[in-house]
């Protein structure tokens, strides 16, 4: 589930920043967990995002036999992980999403190990917070993490998505699929949707890409007036986010109105998505994603230092992950030209 976790809170937020008042309601209803954060210097806000795999929330009969409960599969990892950085000043922002089998040095409470990047949530936010900031040399100012529950209960709450595929997909594990051409996603097929991993080539990498489709795609729908115009799916989304979404302690409703409006400010053009680069390997018998450190340093340089990557990379080794149409491409591919969709559409 992935960068919906993400994808979603940048929506809500930006709706519910047309409510001052009312949002002061929707505040209380946050979870919140108490951690460490870096505080926000100079221009630029980092988020980290994390789409966590819990079942919790999850109650119908029809749900824990789709994905099980919360005590047939115990504990929680992050299925889905990302920082945003959004930096009004330059009217610019930045979606950086990890694989979710990514090689790293985990940070647990002082213990020092090596493991695959989602484990890290096994410990709690803190490690989580830690460890992305550790690999990465970024400073996290913002905390926020959703579940299954939460994500499908915000997709429904804006009426769905379109997503327009060159080609047929079917993941075997999810037993899901979708034809060529533009199909609409309610929150359970949008659910599977980004979760797919073994519905393509690429793995973990074609599923970043549709995760970083789909945010644009949910992004968009938010800002037309069909949602932010009925008064009914504002406050079915508002508050769907705030009983769904865990955020830091430090994060208040003047913080949801400046991110709002900043990312308002942004807008998709100037939203450039990367992937941290890295390579299919093997560590101790398990499939792992190991980092190109020579074409991601450059990337991790350039957003701790609120620089445009695009700029600071000079066109070189790393590429803003491209909107694709089209998720049959492995990670290091180009991505094929669509065929069959409009450009733009998901």
């Amino acid at each position: 589930m992935r960068a919906l976790a993400i994808g979603l809170v940048l929506i809500v937020v930006a709706s519910v920043s047309g409510f001052y008042l009312y949002a002061r309601v929707i505040n209380g209803l946050f979870t919140r967990t108490n951690v460490n954060l870096q505080t926000a210097s100079g221009d630029a806000l980092n988020i980290l995002l994390v789409g966590s795999d819990s079942r919790a929330g999850l109650t119908s009969a029809a749900d824990i036999a789709r994905y099980g409960s919360d005590t047939s599969v115990s504990g929680q990892r992050a299925d889905s992980i990302m920082i945003v950085q959004i930096i009004p000043k330059q009217q610019r922002g930045v979606l950086l999403s990890f694989p979710r089998d990514l090689w790293v040095q985990i940070h647990e409470n002082g213990h020092l190990f090596h493991s695959k990047i989602n484990s890290a949530y096994t410990y709690g936010p803190q490690a989580m917070i830690d460890t992305v900031a550790a690999f990465t040399g970024i400073p996290i100012n913002h905390f926020m993490e959703i579940n299954f529950a939460g994500f499908r209960r915000m997709v429904d709450a804006i009426g769905g998505i379109d997503v327009c595929m060159n080609e047929r997909i079917y993941d075997s594990q999810l037993l899901f699929g979708l034809p060529s051409g533009t199909s609409h996603l309610d929150g359970v097929a949008a659910l599977n949707f980004v979760r797919m991993r073994h519905a393509t080539a690429g793995g973990d990498f074609d599923r970043i890409k549709r995760q970083q489709q789909f945010l644009r795609a949910v992004m968009s729908k938010v800002g037309r007036p069909s949602v932010l115009g009925n008064p009914v799916r504002v406050n079915n989304l508002a508050r769907a986010f705030a009983q769904n979404v865990k955020v830091d302690q430090f994060f208040q409703l003047d913080d949801m109105v400046r991110f709002a409006l900043s990312i308002r400010r942004v807008g998709l053009n100037q939203l450039e998505t990367y992937s941290v680069p890295g390579d299919v390997g093997n560590i101790g018998g398990a499939s792992v994603v190991e980092i190109n450190q020579t074409a991601a340093q450059p990337l991790f340089n350039a957003i701790r230092d609120e620089q445009d990557p695009r700029v600071a990379l000079g066109g070189g080794t790393v590429t803003p992950a491209p909107v694709v149409h089209t998720t049959t491409t492995a990670s290091h591919a180009p991505a094929a030209p669509a065929s069959t969709c409009p450009p733009g559409s998901t």
